[in-house]
């Protein structure tokens, strides 16, 4: 089970817990009880589909991620930052969260 470490840049609260392979980071770190979302974007987003872009978060390393997406080329996402409603685990990250306005 990959153990995913989440930094909430914005409460510079820190989460770790484990998932499955192959597990929705959105989805596991709400579980958790870990903000992947800015300020009122908790409540004000599109609940995982990927259209609004205000669950950009910053991994590493991306190796242990999938690769680029669809939505995440449409939001020209820059090369360290991926949507977390869209990312699948592999392995163990560290993700620097609540970053999008």
């Amino acid at each position: 089970m990959p153990k995913i470490k989440v930094i909430n840049t914005e409460t510079d609260e820190t989460f770790e817990f484990k998932a499955g392979y192959g597990a929705n980071l959105r989805q596991a770190a709400l579980y958790n009880d870990a903000e992947v979302y800015k300020g009122l974007n908790k409540f004000l987003n599109c609940r995982g589909t990927g259209l609004c872009a205000k669950c950009v978060v910053e991994v590493e390393p991306m190796e242990n991620v999938n690769g680029r997406t669809f939505f995440e080329k449409i939001h020209k996402l820059e090369d360290h930052q991926k949507l977390g409603c869209r990312i699948k685990v592999y392995g163990d990250i560290t993700v620097k969260a609540a970053i999008a306005d």
